[in-house]
């Protein structure tokens, strides 16, 4: 039987994936220890943008949700900016060229990522490779509370 988690995203500790982007995995099935729907707190700093404004953006086989938390910006997809504001909602089917444009705004942009696969996340690899898991905590001395 799976084990219940509770998870304080304050002490998830930010991947900085480049000068303009950061990633706080909040769910995933390592730290879960069974399959789960996958959400990822991103920050994207007033001016930036994503990596698909070079021309290496993502489109991943399956489904991916954003859910908009603060700001507003473009949600690029295949080549069509969407303007988005705080509190909506986009579903990116499986297929489609996505990335995200803050570079006319002076607030960050902070959105919700849900996907079904940890593995469908490039920077879940990036992870993995730069530190040896999928997650960290800040906390040293934090302790996770689980309950069979």
């Amino acid at each position: 039987m799976a084990k219940w988690k509770l998870i304080n995203a304050e002490n998830v500790e930010p991947f900085l994936c480049d000068e303009n982007y950061s990633s706080k995995l909040l769910t995933g099935d390592e730290m879960a220890e069974h399959q789960v729907i996958n959400i990822n707190e991103g920050t994207l700093k007033a001016g930036g943008t994503t990596a698909g404004s070079s021309g290496h953006g993502a489109a991943h086989e399956l489904t991916e949700i954003y859910y908009i938390i603060e700001g507003e910006g473009d949600v690029v997809l295949d080549d069509v900016p969407v303007k988005v504001k705080a509190e909506d909602i986009i579903i990116i089917p499986g297929g489609v060229y996505h990335w995200i444009d803050n570079s006319k705004s002076d607030k960050p942009f902070r959105l919700f990522t849900l996907w079904p696969k940890q593995e469908q996340n490039g920077v879940f690899h990036e992870r993995l490779k730069a530190w040896g898991t999928s997650v960290r905590n800040k906390d040293p001395n934090y302790t996770e509370k689980r309950i069979k």
